[in-house]
């Protein structure tokens, strides 16, 4: 009887005054070469979901943000997907709980944010040489393996017109060259102070000195830098030598210009900049400088503040033009 009771509660609860309301709980399955090992729910719109994968070493975290509207808006609705990438030493976390606000920049939207971990010098590639760190396919992962699994797990928009993706510093780099090689599966690609030009010393030894730290091969990522540039990972994974496949997505370009790193971040803005002019590839740049014309507590250095206000920048540019389905 009091099993029967609860049934009778959960039904009249489904129920408002004339209105039938479904409430659709995601479950997420294993599938498409991914295994799912734990789900936890944050809170109401937030979820963690572990998954693993032949692609890359170890558990990963998946992190999703929901609509607020997803559960109550009926089987038909369904919404667009932001694909959300950390940064350097960063993870699945840290746009909603280090430092990023993207819970109440993009949380309000009818949009659903996935941001998977990249490892924190995964370098969103696929390593030329893993060694003990193997496998290391990022790029496979994320592209070939994540997106059709979200896309069978949620009520996506499940075409290029309903993806977009962003990325801070490692993760812009990411994000842009993500949208090179798959130009099929992005409609709009977005950098925030981003990693653009790995023929850059400044960059190289950044990223040589992130995989001494991880304890993973110095040519892990890209291969040796000293090879000739034309035949060396750093040149066929470098953004702007591939500029030319980013027509027909939307492209936008965010840096400030205070301090050493956002420096060398902004040097590298300004040659995909050109590159994309030279191109005649329409694209958004916003060199906010020393941050005052953006605002939001930006000062134009590499961090959050300003990843944050760049987020909030470009949002209204995405929802403008990725396709919903009511």
């Amino acid at each position: 009887m009091k099993y029967a009771f609860v049934v009778i509660q959960t039904i009249l609860f489904l129920f408002s005054i004339g209105n039938y309301v479904v409430a659709d709980v995601p479950n997420f399955i294993s599938g498409n070469g991914i295994t799912v090992r734990s789900v936890s729910k944050v809170n109401n719109e937030l979820y963690d979901v572990i998954v693993t994968s032949g692609e890359v070493r170890g558990d990963q975290k998946i992190r999703i943000l929901l609509p607020h509207d997803y559960m109550t808006s009926g089987p038909n609705r369904r919404y667009p997907v932001l694909y959300l990438l950390h940064g350097g030493m960063g993870g699945a976390d840290d746009w909603t709980a280090k430092g990023g606000t993207a819970r109440w920049t993009v949380g309000n939207l009818p949009l659903i944010t996935v941001m998977p971990n990249g490892d924190p010098f995964g370098w969103y590639t696929n390593w030329v040489n893993p060694g003990n760190a193997a496998p290391q396919n990022w790029r496979t992962f994320h592209n070939e393996k994540l997106i059709p699994w979200i896309d069978a797990n949620l009520r996506t928009v499940a075409k290029k017109q309903g993806r977009a993706i962003a990325g801070l510093s490692m993760g812009g780099f990411g994000a842009i060259r993500y949208a090179e090689v798959y130009p099929h599966l992005y409609n709009y690609a977005a950098s925030f102070s981003g990693a653009l030009d790995l023929l850059d010393w400044r960059t190289q030894t950044v990223i040589l000195g992130s995989e001494t730290i991880d304890k993973k091969p110095l040519n892990g990522p890209f291969g040796t830098p000293y090879l000739p540039w034309t035949s060396s990972g750093w040149f066929a994974q470098n953004p702007i030598t591939h500029a030319s496949t980013l027509h027909g997505v939307h492209v936008a370009i965010y840096t400030g210009n205070q301090g050493i790193v956002e420096s060398t971040m902004r040097d590298a803005a300004i040659r995909m900049h050109n590159m994309l002019n030279s191109l005649n590839i329409p694209h958004h740049y916003n060199d906010y400088g020393n941050g005052k014309s953006i605002g939001h507590n930006c000062p134009g250095r590499h961090e959050f503040s300003c990843w944050n206000a760049a987020l909030i920048d470009v949002a209204p540019r995405m929802m403008a033009v990725l396709e919903q389905k009511y």
